[in-house]
């Protein structure tokens, strides 16, 4: 583990081109990346998985401290990788450091915040803080933004999928440190899509069609505003398939990616 002072800590994988892999904060890299990691290590590439621990949580600080970390790697301009507010962090960055960007690739990413995802936010603020008897809420509110309808009306995947998965739902009284910093960047993350017309690094948007989290509407929506950005929708996809069907995710961007590649 490296630690840049006062911006993060990352991890590097492999050798040759560089790709930032960046997530929500409470996503840890470690525990969804690390299939993507391998593909794009496999591809030639080195992965370096960044986790922002600087003290402004807004999106203009996060995206400055990731701007930090691209001159402390001293490497030559990175792709970056993002998934979901991970992708809203790349594409910040993306505008704010266009000599040091190649290309971002933006998964379930978004441009601004719509109606139902501030009733899911207001839900889930109001659920952390509940207690246990809020539990068995917490879990099929987890379950119904990250999984598809098809999967979680399968008996045999959801029995086997509850055991692993009730951690992740169990009440707390409290709020982490990791959660805060989810927040701060999303109330402040509202009206974004005018400012991204302005993009000038060739971006890749996946959506998933069955995403009830961030919503396949706002991937579209972000791909019509980044000017010569290319769009991939997986279908009968959820918002986790990142980490249940990484190669469905992987394959397009290796793609994006060995494309940006060959042009240069």
């Amino acid at each position: 583990m490296n630690t840049v002072a006062g911006v993060g800590r990352y991890r590097t994988f492999g050798q040759g081109r560089p790709v930032v892999i960046l997530s929500n904060p409470v996503a840890d890299p470690d525990w969804w990346a690390a299939p993507i990691v391998a593909a794009l290590t496999d591809g030639g590439y080195q992965a370096v998985t960044f986790v922002h621990t600087g003290p402004d949580h807004g999106p203009e600080g996060v995206a400055g401290d990731v701007s930090a970390l691209l001159d402390h790697l001293g490497t030559e301009p990175v792709r970056l990788l993002g998934w979901s507010q991970g992708a809203a962090i790349a594409q910040e960055v993306a505008l704010l450091r266009p000599d040091r960007v190649v290309a971002a690739a933006l998964i379930a990413g978004y441009g601004r915040q719509n109606t139902m995802d501030r009733l899911l936010q207001q839900s889930t603020r109001t659920l952390e803080t509940a207690g246990p008897e809020f539990d068995p809420v917490r879990l099929v509110l987890l379950l119904l933004t990250s999984y598809p309808p098809k999967v979680l009306g399968d008996d045999a995947f959801l029995d086997a999928l509850l055991p692993g998965i009730r951690q992740w739902s169990a009440g707390t009284c409290s709020v982490s440190e990791a959660q805060a910093r989810s927040r701060a960047f999303i109330d402040a993350y509202q009206e974004r899509l005018d400012a991204l017309t302005g993009m000038h690094v060739p971006c890749m948007i996946m959506g998933f069609e069955q995403d009830a989290d961030t919503f396949v509407s706002r991937a579209r929506e972000l791909a019509a505003a980044i000017p010569n950005s290319s769009y991939v929708e997986l279908p009968g996809a959820g918002h986790l398939t990142p980490v249940t069907q990484p190669d469905r995710v992987i394959a397009p961007i290796l793609r994006f990616f060995t494309e940006i590649d060959d042009r240069a």
